[in-house]
């Protein structure tokens, strides 16, 4: 027969082991509970991208940054992508790079480094395409900015985000070497079978060649625009720029 004491004991024994499971369920019951509870929240809008800012956005609109980035809406910054987020925006016809920073609770910060326009290209419907050096379409603007040279194409140019052709790149490679000074004494830069030239305003066409040497190219044209004496001139071949070739 069992000692009464004993069963007292094992039964004791048994209520504490079921009590400490209970315990136990609750407490990782808790925990699920409290993690579920913990994603949810960084999840919602309560640590969303509600202050985005941005700078360096001179010429890009800070909502087609917003709509690029996908920052529409403060999304929650537990599902952004800083490199993502950059890639898209660099994309934006103006932008030559993005870099993007995340801080909690909620700010995203997106600094833009713009292109620099060198050119303009005649549009077939009017107006004018804005291109940076790469031949990269930055904006479509009905008068042309009259700093900056204008660039003949063989063929359409696309819309703001795309690029020239190969021979017209070249060109705004040209046209982003023209001094300032000089862009009111040029009509257009064409390409030719030598290269690319400068047709002047007065009818003379300056052959530049290459895009090698294009600084001392255009200081060797304005030497000979400043000294005159070109009646019956034709042609001004800067090919070789310490000794221009006047060709009546």
């Amino acid at each position: 027969m069992t000692d009464p004491r004993i069963h007292e004991r094992r039964v004791l024994v048994a209520r504490q082991l079921g009590r400490r499971r209970r315990r136990r369920i609750v407490v990782a019951a808790v925990l699920v509970t409290l993690g579920l509870g913990g994603l949810a929240l960084v999840h919602s809008s309560v640590f969303g991208a509600k202050n985005v800012e941005v700078s360096g956005d001179r010429h890009t609109p800070r909502a087609a940054v917003l709509r690029a980035a996908g920052l529409i809406g403060a999304p929650p910054l537990v599902d952004l992508d800083a490199a993502a987020i950059a890639s898209r925006v660099d994309r934006l016809p103006w932008v030559a790079s993005a870099t993007v920073d995340i801080s909690w609770p909620s700010t995203v910060s997106i600094r833009l480094k713009e292109r620099v326009p060198v050119a303009a290209v005649q549009l077939a419907a009017g107006g004018f395409a804005i291109c940076d050096p790469t031949g990269r379409v930055l904006e479509d603007v009905a008068t042309r900015p009259p700093s900056l040279p204008l660039v003949a194409t063989g063929g359409p140019v696309g819309p703001p985000g795309s690029s020239l052709a190969p021979a017209e790149r070249e060109l705004a490679l040209v046209a982003a070497d023209m001094p300032e000074s000089m862009v009111r004494l040029s009509r257009v830069i064409v390409s030719s079978s030598e290269g690319a030239e400068v047709l002047l305003a007065d009818g003379i066409k300056a052959l530049v060649g290459s895009q090698a040497s294009l600084t001392e190219k255009f200081v060797s044209l304005a030497t000979v625009l400043h000294h005159g004496g070109l009646g019956g001139v034709a042609e001004i071949d800067l090919r070789v720029p310490s000794a221009p070739v006047l060709i009546r």
